[in-house]
């Protein structure tokens, strides 16, 4: 089933893919289901999903997931009193070639890790919403926060935010973080294109994954001597789907409340610095 507030999009949606159901109110929806997705505005996830999650229904959430730190914690409360899955649709950290390259660079194949460099661009029109234009900057952020957290954690010491703002629009952000012993950084932008690449250094050797790295088909490990580099190749399922929906079938079959692939913890953080963003804290524009 499916439901949207806007009756045209609703048919429109529905009659493309043969879905018979359409539901006039979300508790509708709710009362026939027992997992819902939720792909809507970012504004509106928080309600949805708390409203899915109080009535015991599984939730898989769009991106980004919530507005603020807060919001993220107060909705895996309500999953967790109800025992439900909640997820975020982040579907690179599901992909089983994302996943392996994460295995072998916590390996110590390339020895200790010293630096993160992680960039998503997607050129908009002009036209496009300022409210929808900053929503996808947002968007791309949770990639590069993704391969970050899961490398080095989420227990960063320091973040900058730099940010190119142009008529209320926020073209493109370059994010600084420091950790302990590394140092990490995103480029991100949907008015300024960029290589879309993901680079893992360390003491042995890096890891390096080409444009566009969250669609994780192949990666390359090198070395200072070029004999010893090694490649991995992969299949991606576009568009990517797939990979998440497994996941959260599996966790519900399987009654896991928690998938390892993208944790509560990692989520939270994720909505963190999306708060920063809103608040303009550790914010500098450019």
């Amino acid at each position: 089933g499916v439901y949207n507030p806007d009756k045209d999009q609703l048919d429109g949606f529905c009659n493309r893919h043969n879905i018979e159901k359409r539901c006039s109110s979300p508790q509708e929806l709710i009362a026939l289901s027992e997992a819902i997705y939720i792909a809507s505005p970012m504004y509106t996830h928080f309600e949805y999903a708390k409203l899915c999650l109080s009535n015991g229904k599984h939730v898989l959430c769009e991106l980004p997931f919530t507005n603020t730190k807060e919001e993220a914690k107060e909705l895996y409360r309500f999953a967790n009193a109800g025992n439900c899955i909640l997820m975020s649709a982040l579907k690179t950290a599901y992909c089983p070639s994302f996943i392996k390259m994460n295995e072998i660079a916590r390996s110590g194949i390339i020895g200790e890790i010293s630096d993160i460099t992680a960039t998503v661009t997607t050129l908009l029109p002009n036209t496009t919403t300022s409210l929808f234009y900053n929503e996808r900057l947002l968007e791309n952020a949770t990639y590069p926060l993704l391969a970050i957290f899961k490398q080095l954690g989420t227990g960063y010491k320091k973040i900058r935010i730099f940010t190119k703002i142009k008529q209320d629009k926020m073209d493109f952000t370059h994010i600084c973080m420091e950790y302990k012993d590394s140092i990490a950084t995103c480029k991100i932008g949907v008015g300024v294109k960029s290589e879309g690449s993901l680079i893992i250094s360390g003491t042995k050797g890096y890891i390096y994954v080409p444009a566009p790295w969250w669609k994780t088909e192949y990666f390359e490990l090198r070395y200072e001597d070029q004999n010893m580099n090694k490649k991995y190749f992969y299949s991606w399922a576009e568009p990517g789907l797939r990979y998440e929906i497994q996941e959260f079938v599996s966790c519900i079959v399987n009654r896991r409340t928690v998938s390892s692939c993208l944790t509560p913890k990692e989520s939270i953080f994720m909505a963190d610095v999306m708060q920063q963003f809103g608040e303009r804290k550790n914010f500098f524009e450019i």
